[in-house]
């Protein structure tokens, strides 16, 4: 009998073990099929197709391609607690996101398909869940409309500026489309009130026209870290609390940003690296926070009247360089300097570089105003500066 009580109760205390045993799904763009199981050897074709069949705690791997959403939907929408991680090669031997490439790249006719804010959504409602995003290449760059009359184009750079939201314009170096339309959403973009913990790491965020990072938690955790965001529009990272009981915390550390653009071309606001927000606990260490029209770190409202309760806005060891407005590194933390371009090497794309400094000077006329970044010049910027920022994905 006492055998028997024991048994039954390894039975009991094992029996959740069991049940919660997480299932990894597979994805390729070029060998997959949406009918497939899923598995290694028979993975899907989209990453929406296996967020639909995956259960909470999942695990997706995604092969080298261009995926952003099923039946080229333009966007990817996230309702589990789930780890998708890509960078993988073709059978899923080997891993190396820089080599391997997953892209969540829309293009130009995906445009008319998107719907909400993002073109990743996570909007997880499960109290204690986890979406974990690692070694993903996000470029809405094919899906921007650049000046038709070739103005605001510097020597060397790729493309002339950005239209204006909602028109139309030539479209990046290799589009098709004789008309490309900007749609204003961000990249990554957490639902209002999300209860789930956000870690993104080793991922790219470039040419984005409406932020990098947007959105807020429900009193949880977004932490992003070894990452690069290359020409965002607005802000890189703007993240706010949604709860009033419990202030939501965000942690940066170990990321690149450079060239922030402001909502209008004439530079008169937005434009920054991080933007601290009301009812969230931001940390900042060892990034690099450079070119933005603005000022790479903003605490507008956080320090207005209507901010309510007190949050903690710290910045450590933080490379500052070529921001246009004080940013008040000095009074966030320790470690922070000012730097110039020869700590980046040759990492920087010149041309790029020669431009924004051009069109930040006092002069009236636009010479510039994010225009479109090469990708390959961007994902040099891993690793550009041992220690502070990006470094070389493992």
């Amino acid at each position: 009998m006492r055998l028997l009580k024991l048994t039954l109760l390894a039975f009991v205390v094992l029996f959740p073990v069991l049940t919660a045993r997480a299932d990894t799904w597979y994805v390729s763009e070029n060998g997959g099929s949406n009918q497939n199981e899923g598995k290694k050897d028979s993975p899907f074709k989209n990453i929406q197709k296996a967020l639909n069949v995956a259960d909470e705690g999942d695990e997706i791997r995604v092969a080298e391609g261009n995926y952003f959403g099923l039946l080229d939907s333009g966007n990817i929408k996230i309702s589990k607690g789930v780890s998708i991680y890509g960078g993988y090669s073709a059978d899923f031997s080997e891993r190396d996101i820089l080599r391997h490439r997953t892209f969540i790249q829309p293009t130009a006719t995906s445009n008319g398909s998107a719907q909400g804010q993002g073109t990743v959504q996570i909007d997880v409602r499960e109290s204690g869940s986890r979406v974990l995003l690692d070694g993903l290449i996000m470029d809405r760059g094919n899906s921007v409309a650049y000046n038709a009359k070739g103005e605001g184009q510097p020597a060397g750079v790729e493309t002339p500026m950005m239209n204006p939201i909602g028109t139309a314009g030539k479209g990046a170096p290799g589009v098709r489309e004789a008309k490309v339309y900007t749609t204003e959403t961000a990249i990554v973009y957490i639902n209002n009130g999300a209860k789930c913990d956000v870690i993104i790491r080793n991922c790219a965020f470039l040419n984005g026209p409406n932020y990098g990072v947007f959105g807020s938690t429900f009193g949880t955790s977004v932490t992003i870290e070894n990452c690069i965001f290359v020409n965002i529009r607005m802000a890189a990272v703007e993240l706010r609390g949604a709860s009033s009981a419990k202030n939501s915390r965000t942690v940066f550390r170990g990321n690149t940003v450079l060239f922030c653009w402001s909502r209008l071309k004439f530079f008169d606001d937005m434009g920054f690296g991080f933007r601290y927000m009301p009812r969230t606990d931001s940390r900042l260490d060892h990034n690099i926070i450079g070119c933005c029209v603005s000022a790479g770190l903003d605490r507008t409202l956080l320090d207005s009247p209507a901010a309510g309760a007190a949050n903690e806005a710290t910045c450590e060891n933080t490379l500052f360089f070529l921001n246009q407005k004080d940013d008040g590194s000095d009074l966030m933390g320790t470690g922070n300097r000012e730097v110039d371009a020869s700590v980046f090497g040759d990492r920087i794309n010149a041309a790029y570089l020669a431009g924004f400094r051009a069109a930040t000077a006092e002069n009236p006329s636009v010479k510039m105003f994010a225009n479109h970044y090469p990708v390959e010049d961007a994902l040099r910027l891993f690793g550009a500066v041992y220690g502070y920022g990006a470094q070389q994905p493992e």
